[in-house]
């Protein structure tokens, strides 16, 4: 029987500035830190309205947040600040990979799930439904 101890971690690796950098994508702790600092974040998954400005404000600190959090050390400072000075090249390749390693399945699936357990509550007729239950009615499948 396998175990999660068993199960290799899926990490991808990127290239910045001539090293090659570990990424294992953005776990639990780290998406509860980036949504507990970050409320635009927050409100963009769930289909709320958010002040371009308040955007654009909070968007070079998300961004390092969330780079440090996929690289593995989620709230690290120092980590954080290093995310901050690379190009904006070597961010964009860091967060591609990110996304594709935390959301394998895209964006929508992993709000519908949080809102179907309750952890995000959609506004009314907003992406992810009511916040009353699964957006979606298809079947989960079983994991037998």
């Amino acid at each position: 029987m396998v175990g999660l101890v068993d199960i290799a971690p899926i990490v991808e690796k990127v290239t910045v500035g001539g090293a090659v950098i570990d990424v294992p994508g953005v776990s639990a702790a780290g998406i509860a830190i980036l949504l507990y600092r970050f409320p635009e974040l927050r409100k963009l998954l769930t289909g709320v309205t958010v002040d371009s400005d308040a955007l654009l404000k909070a968007g070079p600190g998300a961004l390092a947040a969330i780079l440090a959090a996929g690289t593995g050390v989620p709230g690290d400072e120092a980590a954080e600040a290093a995310a901050a000075r690379l190009p904006l090249g070597d961010q964009t390749d860091l967060l591609t990979a990110i996304l594709r390693v935390t959301l394998p399945g895209g964006l929508d699936p992993f709000v519908e799930k949080l809102t179907s357990l309750g952890l995000i509550i959609a506004p009314e007729g907003a992406a992810g439904g009511s916040g009353k239950g699964r957006a979606s009615k298809s079947r989960k499948r079983s994991r037998r």
